[in-house]
């Protein structure tokens, strides 16, 4: 996917030199407005939905779909009503019929088009994200509002979601007064404020979907490492299909791409914590409280995934350095270990930011870089650290905070499942208390629970690629499938492998799939100009990069007002 303005870079270039820096300034201030609008600072109020259909379901396709974190609604005869207690058995769905009082969209829903919500105190429909729509040609009446519906009765399912691209995309445009389509806003916002790493999308059947990104952070190759994205199953495959991209201004190389398949009992979760190491979640525990480290009540938006995240407020004048929340969980009791799971993502400020400090460089920027190369990863890493852009983890103990351990950088393109374990040494508050700290506006946090509970018992393949086909048609699989330094290396933004694996054959356990990688990518910029040496030396102290990422968010709002 390319801009208007890469597609046209050949026509620009023969512009006058004043005309071409004119053209940089306009695009660095649009880059500054729409960072602005990402973060819901100030501008707009357009907020969009999308509707995902599927006709004649499977019934692979209603039990692959994650209705655990949505509302399930069903319509029958131009009425509607709310399903609960939802299970599925024998190709038939049962449940409870409960009276939808939730009100109506602004407008009728359109499948095929974004669709406007409001977030207005007065009428928030945020609701509207959190919804699955099933279409029934008949169903079976069971007594006491339960009814039963065979799978071959739904005609259609539609599921709601966030349309980010449309609602990005009305902020920007609305502040510019102006039209045009989504995908040129996807464009920009990857072109002008991406630093991030390969991207991966999974095939459902003639479908690529987006599923994460890869060892997100690794910009220097000292800071390589291992990474666990979890992926999405599709129930009676015998094989698994994925696309490896580079969508941005970077070389990318991958030592290591594997899937690890788990199968496990059901109703138990399975993560990957960045050690490698199979966590099971079975008695998950939701938040009793939680607050940010001002003491606002959040434990609403740190209480389930539905995209209700917790993210740094701009609003005050004087901006902390760390921001990050407290969370209450239920007693541990004598529980040795405790498992905290997370929901997460960087924002889209910390790639604008780390692109905003690598332009401060100048026509130093590479030999910087070559000089990070030849640095201690550990030094690098405790430099990050000391910036607050992991996600910090802190328990309480014997009343003071306790730092434990950090998440890695999952970027910013989509919420990433994660886990690390706390052990529990006895002098821990009770109820347990942790804190997820981090550097102002660059995380942003949806879900947190604690398992107390020992891991289950699994089963686990991992599997190398069967075939890795890349844009050239050549096969890279065996790039791919040992952690041995040797890499398959995507130089521009139009390279991809589809890469294949075969699957273990099915069980009636559940199973879980794990994309195991493992590399790094370096960025590719040409600042110009000379280097404030005197200023680039005071991001030796530890909190600068969050000084300076507070001053440029001051700035950006007041250019965004000036705009207005």
């Amino acid at each position: 996917m390319k801009t208007w303005f890469q597609n046209h870079k050949s026509s620009l270039a023969v512009l006058p030199v004043s005309h071409r820096i004119q053209i940089k300034r306009v695009m660095r201030w649009i880059s500054v407005v729409l960072v602005f609008a990402i973060i819901n600072l100030t501008i707009g109020c357009r907020n969009y939905f999308k509707v995902t259909t599927s006709n004649q379901p499977s019934s692979e396709t209603i039990a692959g779909m994650n209705v655990g974190q949505k509302s399930v609604i069903v319509h029958f005869n131009q009425k509607k009503w709310l399903l609960t207690d939802i299970q599925l058995k024998d190709n038939k769905v049962t449940g409870v019929l409960n009276d939808y009082q939730m009100p109506p969209t602004i407008k009728t829903v359109r499948p095929t088009k974004p669709n406007r919500y409001t977030t207005r105190a007065s009428h928030n429909q945020r609701y509207l994200l959190n919804e699955v729509h099933l279409y029934l040609d008949e169903y079976t009446d069971l007594g006491n509002r339960k009814i039963s519906i065979p799978v071959n009765s739904i005609s259609k399912v539609e599921i709601y979601d966030k349309d980010t691209a449309s609602t990005v995309g009305s902020y920007f445009l609305g502040a510019l007064g102006i039209t045009a389509g989504a995908f040129l806003v996807i464009g920009i916002i990857v072109a002008l404020t991406k630093e991030s790493c390969p991207f991966i999308y999974t095939k459902d059947g003639d479908n690529y979907n987006f599923a994460g990104e890869i060892y997100s952070g690794s910009i220097h190759k000292p800071l390589e490492r291992n990474d666990y994205l979890k992926l999405p199953t599709y129930p009676g495959e015998q094989s698994y299909t994925l696309k490896i991209t580079n969508e941005v201004k970077e070389i990318q190389h991958t030592n290591l791409l594997e899937l690890l398949v788990i199968d496990h009992p059901e109703n138990v979760n399975v993560l990957m914590d960045k050690y490698g190491k199979i966590i099971t979640i079975s008695q998950p525990a939701a938040p009793v409280k939680a607050t940010n480290l001002a003491g606002e009540d959040i434990v609403k938006l740190v209480s389930s995934k539905d995209n209700l995240s917790y993210q740094s407020n701009s609003n005050d004048k004087n901006l902390p350095l760390k921001d990050g929340v407290v969370i209450t969980f239920p007693s541990q009791a004598n529980a040795k270990t405790a498992k905290l799971a997370i929901h997460a993502k960087n924002s889209i400020v910390l790639d604008y930011m780390l692109g905003q400090f690598h332009e401060m460089f100048g026509a130093a920027y590479k030999g910087y870089v070559k000089k990070q190369e030849k640095s201690s990863g550990a030094e690098m890493r405790k430099w990050s650290l000391d910036q607050g852009i992991p996600l910090s983890l802190y328990i309480e103990r014997d009343g003071k905070w306790d730092f434990v351990d950090y998440y890695n950088i999952a970027g910013p393109m989509k919420y990433k499942d994660d886990v690390l374990s706390i052990p529990l040494k006895g002098n821990e508050t009770n109820p347990l208390k942790v804190k997820l700290e981090f550097g102002n506006f660059l995380w942003e946090i949806d879900y947190a629970s604690v398992d107390y509970s020992t891991d289950q018992k699994v089963t686990f393949y991992a599997i190398p690629a069967k075939t890795a086909i890349s844009e050239d048609q050549k096969d890279v699989a065996g790039l791919l499938n040992k952690d041995d330094g040797k890499y398959y290396t995507q130089p521009t933004m139009d390279s991809k492998a589809v890469v294949t694996f075969d699957l273990p054959k099915t069980t009636d356990l559940s199973r879980t799939v794990i994309l195991h990688s493992k590399g790094w990518y370096e960025i590719l910029l040409n600042p110009v100009g000379r280097p404030d040496i005197g200023k680039l030396k005071s991001f030796r102290q530890p909190g600068q990069f969050n000084r300076f990422v507070n001053e440029r968010m001051k700035l950006i709002g007041q250019q965004v007002s000036h705009a207005q």
